[in-house]
């Protein structure tokens, strides 16, 4: 017969069992706020080094020569055209300005890297030299008249002030290189306005929907009327109306032009003002 269990002995063996016994784990639900998957089809592993690409081509200075932007009015690059006529006269009468003989027009838009014009007045006003992997300096800077024209149209012109006042704070010459006297050019500067006439911006969609589509009570009106078939427009009325249209599609913006030579401009100095500023020049090598 066998020997009965203690109490204390049936405790302490299920102390032993529930010691031992291991929870089974459970997995962790989905949460949105969690780690996701990396998305299909996407390089991560190149992603790094196509930022340091774009970041490379973005830094690259652009070329000191002549670059036209779409964007820009053809009259910016022929600034002269823009003056008015009286000024003009008088120009031409003393041969001041000499077209693209002896007149450099610079072009910026809104869009224009800060770095890159600073970098392009440095070089035309002789206190930077040319980078070599850059066009060659236009050659009418070799006249002793020449002409630095800046040019900017609408939204622009801010940034073009911005860059032309910081070129001449860098390009100024320390108190020490004053007292030497060294290399020191004095250049003057004028601020003409004008204006042109560009197309105007298409309007948004919902502009375009309220101007195209008449209201459904006046076309119901219409019809119920039935004006419409009596009054048929003539050939003169649609030229008058296609006229009238392409006046409504140009509208005009300013354009700022900055001139800035070594040689003083008379009929500028009379009807812009003049100011000046110094700059340090490079050494020539004579």
């Amino acid at each position: 017969m066998a020997k009965p269990k203690r109490m204390s002995d049936m405790f302490a063996s299920s102390a032993e069992k529930s010691s031992t016994y291991t929870p089974a784990v459970t997995a962790t639900p989905y949460s949105s706020e969690g780690p996701t998957l990396p998305i299909a089809g996407a390089d991560t592993e190149h992603a790094g080094g196509r930022q340091r690409k774009a970041r490379k081509i973005d830094s690259k200075e652009a070329p000191v020569g002549e670059t036209r932007s779409p964007t820009s009015h053809p009259a910016l690059y022929e600034p002269w055209t823009l003056l008015p006529t009286e000024i003009l006269k008088q120009i031409n009468a003393q041969k001041r300005l000499r077209g693209k003989h002896n007149v450099v027009p610079i072009v910026f838009t809104k869009n224009q890297n800060v770095k890159a014009g600073i970098n392009r007045l440095k070089i035309f006003l002789g206190a930077s030299e040319t980078p070599k992997n850059s066009l060659d300096k236009p050659t009418a800077l070799q006249e002793k008249d020449s002409v630095i024209a800046v040019s900017a149209q609408g939204d622009g012109s801010a940034k073009l002030v911005s860059i032309v006042d910081v070129a001449r704070r860098v390009v100024a010459p320390t108190p020490k290189e004053k007292e030497l006297g060294e290399n020191i050019n004095k250049w003057c500067l004028y601020t003409s306005l004008a204006s042109i006439e560009v197309e105007k911006k298409k309007g948004s969609p919902s502009e375009k929907m309220s101007i195209s589509q008449p209201d459904e009570m006046d076309q119901d009106m219409h019809e119920v009327d039935g004006e419409g078939d009596a009054f048929e427009p003539t050939v003169a009325d649609k030229a008058d109306q296609k006229k009238g249209d392409s006046q409504n599609r140009m509208i005009k913006t300013p354009v700022l032009t900055i001139w800035i030579t070594k040689k003083e401009i008379p009929a500028f100095k009379s009807a812009f003002g003049e100011q000046t500023f110094e700059v340090k020049s490079l050494p020539r090598d004579d």
